[in-house]
This record gives C-alpha cells, structure tokens and sequence, in this order.
C-alpha cells in the first residue's frame, strides 16, 4: 500500500517512505517505555481532536507488560517501543542550518525520530520512536495519532525526522473583548494546541480575572479564578505547554478607568489622539501617579502566584494618550521615553520580584531612537507585533537587537474586526514573520487572536489561522500550507472541505480590500486595514459611506458568498455547521446593506426592515453560539454593537 499525500500538521522536515505498510491490530496499542501518567494523558488529550475515530478516544493507549502473551505463547512485543535520552545528532546535519535559529542542542531536546516498519518485517516493534526527551516524545506521538486519524490502523512504512525552528511556538487567546471561554472549552484547546506541537499559551486580560478587592471591575465579566487559572495551568504543564501569566498594565485599562473608583489614575478622562484617530475617555493609567504602580502590584502579587511558568505579559502597549493629559509637562521637561520607561521599569521589577520573566509588547520601543533601545533589559521578552501583509519583522528584529536579546515575532490570525477573516493578509503576514523571524534571530514565534469590537468571529475562523501559523512556526516556513490536513486535524472533515471553505470565505471580499498577495507593491496604499470591507460597511451607519466602493463590486462579493452558500461543506459536528452558517450568514447580512446603502435613491426589492429582520435572527443564533463556547460576561456588551445597527436601520432606512 502506497500513502497517498501525508496529511500532517506541522509538516515534518523529512520523510522517508519506505513501501509497505503495518496493521495494528491491537485495541488499545501497547507502549514500552515511558511511565503510566504519561500514557494517561496522552489519551485523555485523543478525545479532544476531532480527527480522531471516536472509537480510540480515551483507550488509544495503554502501558506495555511483557507478561502479555501470543497464540504461541511467548511474549508479545509492544506495539510502540520508546527509546528516550537517544543522540539525535546524526539527525541535524541533515537539516540546513538555516531552518534553525538556537542551538542544536535546544532542536533536538524536542526533536524526534519515528519508525514505521513494513509488516513483512516481523522481528521488529512495528513503531519505535527516538528521542531526547519527553518532550519529543510527545510531539512524535502526536504525529502518529495524525496519521492513524487519516489511515486508521493500516499505517505507511515511512521515517519520519524532524525538529522545530522556533523554541518557543505561541498561541495568545483574547478572553478580555468579550469573550471569556467556558473553563472544559480552555481544557479542550490546550489538548489541541498541543497536538500541533504549540508549546506557549497566554490569555490577554485587562479585566477578566477576578482580582479580590476589584469586583466592581470584573462583576459583569464571567471572570478567569484563581482556581481555574491552576488548573489550567497543571493541564498546560501535563502536555508540554507553558501558561504565560498576561496582565496590561499601562494601556488599554479603560475597563478599570471608567469606574469612579479609579479614574483618578486615568492620564486623560476627556478627548485625546490614539495615533491621529480621535478618542474620548480614560484608556491608559498616568505613569506619575503613585496609585498606577500601588494598582498594578496588586493585581500582580495576586495574579502571577496562580501560575507556575515564570512569563509575565505586562502589555504596555498603545499608550497613545500619555502626554496629552496629565503627564503631558512631565514629557515636556523629561522627554517621553523617560517617563514611559520610568515607569515599565516599575512594572519589569515587581515581575522580577517574583522571580518571574517580564515579556512586553514592544510598539513603543520601535518609535525610540536606538540609544534607548538598548535599555531593554536582555532578561526580558520583546513582542514584535503587526499584522498586515507589510509588517516588516526584518525591520523590527534588527531595531530590537533580536540577535541577542530575547525577541518574539507576533503575527495575527486576521479573525477579528472581519467576521470572515482575512485570508489572503492572514497567509503573508505569518509567513514574512516566520521567515524573517528565522533571519533575524528571533527564539520565539507568538500568533494573536483579538476580538475588537464584540469578538463577533466565530472560533473555526480563528481556529484556521490559529493552526496555519502553529505549522509554520515549526517548520520555519519551509513547508506548504494545506488545507485538506487542517480540515482533518482542526475540524474532523473527513470530505477534507473545511479549510478551503474557510479560506475562501476570508477571501470573500479580497478585491475589496485591494491586497493582491504577496509582492503587492500597492498594499501600502489599501484603505481597509485590520477589517474586512464586510465588516466595516456593516458598522457604518447608513448615512455615510465608509469608502468609495461601486455598487457591482459589492455584486461580485455576494456571488462569491452565494457559491460559499451552496458549497457549505457537511459536518458531522452540529456546532461547527452552525458556526460556519452564521459566519456565512452575517457576511452576507453585510453585504446586502452595503448593496442597499449605494442603492437607497432606486428601486430595490431589498428592504432595510428586511435587513432588520436578518440581523434579529443573527444576533439570537450569536448568542445561542456564544454559550456553547464562552461565559455569559460580556455577551451583553458584543450584542450592544448588532443594537446599534438595528437602531440605525429603523431610524435610517
């Protein structure tokens, strides 16, 4: 029996196929050489991947005794052999050094090898896989839990080598806007996340951990506890994840700031600039207020006990407001970089007090001169982030010193903002962060997943990108992209459909938004960044026009949204079909009003009381989805945004 195409994620570096194959007959298969606990978990991760036959969920593995006997009465053989603590060093030179960016050493601690033999040769193990550690171990027994998801139990004679580019291969999960997932859907992702070989997890919070002394903050918001967060954390720990603690501590506090109980710390309660986009309201904490470091040492001291990793996140992003309020004579007399970093230095020691590692989103560092980049402490983590096509990571590694500090490439999933995603940003964007992370010297690689304005995508959307990027960080850009395996892995689609789907939903509207692909020389100029043209006509009010687009290439995108209609691929699971239809449904919801807003002086059959009324029946199945997924916090507030819209079209239309 000869594979067909190897349906893996990540892609292993080398394959060796060898003709032949193996049946497995046992059930549950038998492992020699690693401890119960292990096998224990392993398992319990098989009933949280979809792709996997649920006849092997919780039983694909059990722990080998040599007492176990065959029809002849001798000792059976196991039917996985694992031979830890093995040199992998013949295995790197086979490895262009270029695909790393660390030592071999760090490579192959999670680096593996994983033998497959041909049935016909019946002296062997039919499985042994070499590593150096537990870790690789994992990851090897991860991908021969792919390939039986795709063969079964009648498994190719192949050879499989390969270890990581990155170190580090992270997943950020946005639980703040809005929302804040179930406690068993958290447990659940971790076991996928870790099936991909994702090794770092974090969940961005501005106010959805339930901090004692501040309910008043996290009352309405279903928040993260303590409790909750260590269990997370051991689940993590169990399957080779480190749980990064993630608290902003600078910017982005206006959930805090809009109580008057702490507005007193806001730098500005009235208008202001966010990088020349007008604002009005507290966001950021005033860095000369004593209170802002007596705030956040409280939130700290509670919060970084709850983990066992030793990363703190501390934000310190976007702090746009500083200067035109309160600090603003300050940064006149002192320069701005002082005070900025005056008081991130506050912050970084309070982490360091707890004998933890501060990481931090380094936007503001990039607009300094490069004499105060080099205050940088070598001990902390730096997060280059962008998440457009033209985000120069190359740039940004070399303005970091990525070649000797500690410097992360953090690309996005293009989810939010966009309800269908943004296939064709989302694909450059990791790639140019992977490859030019590799050659920069970045040991880290981190994907975002936002949910600005509501976290109104749905989580396949995010899930897609999610796993693209968990594949490139480990390969380092030198494999193809493949849907039919996120199909499989990410969704359990046998018809090997999902992926494309999703894809071109996210490419929905792409001639809109006037990103060709990769080597576009106009992509600096489109007019829609960070959103969908979907998504945001959709939010306009009907009274303006967002953007000069004609009336036929809306047209264009309602046929594209139309074939997505009659090709919805058929899942047997009943809450992944319903998630991709309200994607599909909300998108042309948006079309059709950005059809009826160039359309208002003709006949047009197409209402905006019938608009209403699709975007009632959206905004129930938004929620009857959202609860199968996320706490009821912060439902309300992502519901408020389809109200407004409601609102304008009875007023408007």
């Amino acid at each position: 029996m000869e594979p067909t195409q190897l349906l893996l994620i990540p892609e292993p570096r080398r394959v060796k196929i060898r003709g032949g194959f193996v049946k497995l007959d046992n059930s549950p298969l038998t492992v020699k050489g690693i401890n119960p606990d292990f096998i224990a978990i392993m398992n319990a991760c098989c009933g949280s991947l979809p792709g996997l036959n649920p006849q092997f969920n919780g039983e694909l593995f059990s722990e080998y005794h040599s007492e176990l006997e065959g029809t002849n009465g001798n000792s059976l053989s196991p039917d996985i052999l694992i031979r830890a603590k093995q040199d992998l060093t013949p295995l790197l030179p086979t490895l262009s050094e270029k695909q790393f960016n660390f030592g071999q050493e760090e490579a192959r601690a999670e680096g593996y090898r994983l033998t497959i033999q041909d049935s016909k040769n019946q002296t062997e193990t039919p499985i042994t896989i070499d590593s150096e550690t537990v870790n690789g171990t994992r990851h090897a027994l991860f991908t021969l839990i792919q390939l039986i998801c795709q063969f079964d139990k009648i498994l190719p004679s192949i050879i499989i080598e390969d270890a990581p580019a990155f170190p580090v291969r992270g997943v950020m999960l946005d639980v703040s806007r809005d929302r804040v997932p179930l406690q068993s859907e958290l447990l659940n992702t971790v076991d996928l996340l870790a099936s991909f070989k994702i090794n770092h997890l974090e969940l961005y919070t501005e106010h959805t951990f339930a901090y004692q002394g501040h309910k008043e903050v996290w009352k309405n918001s279903s928040p993260l506890t303590p409790t909750e967060i260590r269990e997370l954390d051991k689940h993590c720990v169990e399957r080779g994840i480190t749980l990064a603690a993630n608290q902003n501590c600078f910017g982005h506090m206006h959930r805090w700031l809009k109580h008057d109980t702490y507005q007193p710390l806001a730098e500005i309660t009235g208008d202001w600039s966010f990088n020349g986009f007008p604002k009005s309201g507290p966001f950021s904490l005033c860095p000369g207020d004593p209170g802002s470091i007596k705030l956040v040492q409280d939130m700290l001291d509670q919060l970084i006990p709850c983990f066992s990793s030793g990363i703190v996140n501390i934000g310190c992003d976007e702090t746009y407001d500083v200067g035109q309020g309160r600090s603003k004579s300050a940064i006149d007399k002192h320069g701005a970089f002082k005070v900025y970093w005056d008081y991130v230095s506050q912050v970084m020691n309070i982490v360091k007090r707890h004998n933890a590692r501060p990481s931090f989103w380094a936007d503001m560092w990039l607009g300094t001169k490069s004499k105060f980049r080099e205050k940088i402490p070598e001990d902390s983590i730096g997060l280059a982030w962008g998440y457009e096509p033209e985000s120069d990571f190359a740039k940004w590694c070399k303005s970091l010193g990525a070649k000797k500090r500690n410097i992360w490439v953090c690309p996005g999933t293009s989810s939010w903002r966009s309800i269908t995603g943004r296939t064709k940003e989302r694909r450059v964007n990791i790639s140019r962060a992977v490859s030019e992370g590799v050659k920069g010297g970045s040991n880290g690689a981190l994907i975002t997943d936002w949910g600005d304005m509501g976290h109104r995508q749905q989580w396949p959307v995010s899930l897609n990108g999610i796993v693209e990027a968990a594949g490139a960080f480990w390969a380092g850009g030198i494999s193809d992209y493949c849907e039919a395996a996120i199909s499989l892995h990410a969704f359990g689609d046998q018809e090997l459909s999902i992926g494309k789907w999703l894809n071109d939903l996210g490419n929905a509207d792409s001639e809109l938004r006037g990103f060709k692909g990769l080597g576009d020389k106009k992509s600096k100029s489109r007019q829609v960044k960070n959103a969908t043209c979907l998504f945001v006509d959709m939010e306009a009010p009907l009274g303006i026009e967002p953007f000069k687009k004609r009336v036929e290439g809306w047209s264009t995108v309602l046929e594209n949204l139309d074939k997505l209609k009659s090709s919805m691929p058929k899942s047997r699971n009943k809450q992944l079909s319903d998630e991709l239809k309200l994607s599909l449904e909300t998108a042309i919801f948006a079309c059709e009003k950005a059809i009826l807003r160039r359309r208002r002086n003709e006949i047009f059959t197409l209402k905006p009381a019938k608009l209403a009324d699709n975007l009632n029946e959206i905004k129930i199945e938004h929620k009857r989805t959202w609860a199968l997924r996320s706490r009821p916090g912060g439902l309300d507030d992502s519901c408020q945004y389809y109200e407004e819209i409601l609102k304008d079209l009875k007023e408007n239309g």
